[in-house]
């Protein structure tokens, strides 16, 4: 864990112990030197209302676990979320009707629910920033306090390694995906999206060298 990692506890642990956070504040963090197979990874995405974080909200979360190397794909889940204005135009991205967001969770309920299957996992996101602007904004809105975990971003990951053979080419997901051999997923569902991001994720891992030998190091492991 870095200092920002263990400043950002010790500066919020206490009202984080009267949230669903607290877990996350307790949990002890994975060692970078831990080896890919024996590392349970909860791969996210997250469909939000616009790019701006400062205008946009977040709409749907989605999730699954990769455990052992492999894909649990029985894990998958799709949290949808209330929204308090019109998705507007990004209907066109996520095709998440007004319609669909009536009666949804909560924000504070839709965080929880990933912070309940976060402690003991590392998290797996494609273009980590975007999402994690968008979490760390919606639970500082429902519990006062940022999330706090360890990440990879497999977009970084493929940015790094085409770095490495002096390339440039497209980061988009279904584009790292072709490249893997991977079929087009399907696109802008949360749920799917995660499941694409995972398998890519495998396939990245076998490329760079073999699971079993792999370590979270390698995959440039962050903290928040």
């Amino acid at each position: 864990m870095g200092l920002y990692s263990a400043y950002k506890k010790l500066r919020w642990s206490k009202k984080a112990m009267r949230s669903p956070l607290n877990a996350l504040y307790k949990s002890t963090p994975t060692a970078q030197n831990c080896k890919f197979q024996d590392v349970r990874f909860l791969i996210v995405d997250c469909e939000m209302s616009g790019l701006n974080v400062a205008t946009s909200e977040l709409l749907s979360i989605g999730w699954v676990r990769v455990e052992n190397g492999v894909m649990k794909y029985d894990s998958r889940k799709h949290v949808l979320l209330h929204a308090k204005g019109d998705v507007g135009e990004s209907i066109k991205i996520h095709g998440l009707f007004d319609h669909n967001l009536a009666g949804a969770s909560s924000p504070a309920q839709a965080i929880a629910a990933l912070v309940h299957e976060i402690p003991g996992s590392v998290l797996v996101f494609h273009h980590a920033p975007l999402d994690l602007a968008f979490l760390q904004k919606t639970a500082q809105a429902a519990f006062g306090c940022p999330l706090v975990f360890q990440y990879v971003d497999t977009m970084r990951i493929e940015q790094r390694r085409l770095e490495r053979q002096g390339k440039t080419a497209g980061l988009q997901l279904n584009v790292c995906r072709e490249r893997y051999g991977l079929p087009p997923a399907v696109a802008h569902n949360a749920m799917y999206d995660a499941i694409a991001t995972g398998e890519l994720l495998l396939a990245q891992a076998s490329y760079l060298r073999s699971r079993k030998s792999l370590n979270l190091g390698q995959l440039n492991l962050q903290g928040l």
